[in-house]
């Protein structure tokens, strides 16, 4: 038993010492540093490149690809009662504009209506000339009154499709305060 003790001992630090070490990979971590740093500082370029030389404005959308763009406005800036919705057609072909879908989100929950028209008068589609720009002031106490719940939601954004299928969306507006807005 002693003979079987000490030779496990002889044999276990033998073992442990013949593992082969790897050296770090200093070189691969060095390229991808390299290349985090250069994306940005070729996006300004390529980004001063492409801007006009007339337009004096900082742009981060001077390589912007969209063709509508939705804002969607509010009356005061908490609670309010009158949503304005705008779409501005910005390439240089007309557009169909399907219902936009107004959106109220919570946390965890969102509703999504679907906005058809004016005064029981259906608008939609759209047929949208190039440049032109499409104004819809949306009452928000219709949505109030179809469900009282909707008063607690904290934000709201509108989703509109072309007749393509190609979405845009506007941002989020906050409708009351809450601990995340």
């Amino acid at each position: 038993m002693k003979k079987l003790f000490f030779t496990s001992l002889l044999i276990i630090p033998l073992t442990v010492l013949a593992q082969n070490e790897v050296a770090p990979e200093g070189d691969k971590l060095l390229w991808f540093v390299l290349i985090l740093v250069a994306i940005p500082i070729v996006y300004y370029f390529v980004n001063k490149l492409v801007q006009k030389p007339g337009n004096k404005k900082s742009t981060p959308n001077s390589l912007s690809w969209r063709k509508l763009k939705i804002d969607l406005l509010k009356d005061r800036p908490y609670r309010p009662n009158v949503l304005t919705l705008k779409i501005t057609n910005r390439s240089k072909k007309d557009i169909d504009v399907q219902a936009p879908v107004l959106c109220f989100r919570k946390i965890w929950s969102k509703r999504k209506f679907k906005l058809k028209g004016i005064n029981r008068y259906e608008i939609y589609p759209l047929y949208l000339e190039a440049g032109k720009t499409h104004e819809l002031r949306i009452d928000l106490s219709v949505f109030y009154s179809h469900d009282r719940n909707i008063k607690r939601f904290y934000w709201a954004k509108v989703r509109v499709l072309d007749t393509k299928g190609k979405k845009y969306s506007s941002s989020y507006i906050t409708l009351r305060k809450s601990l995340f807005s």
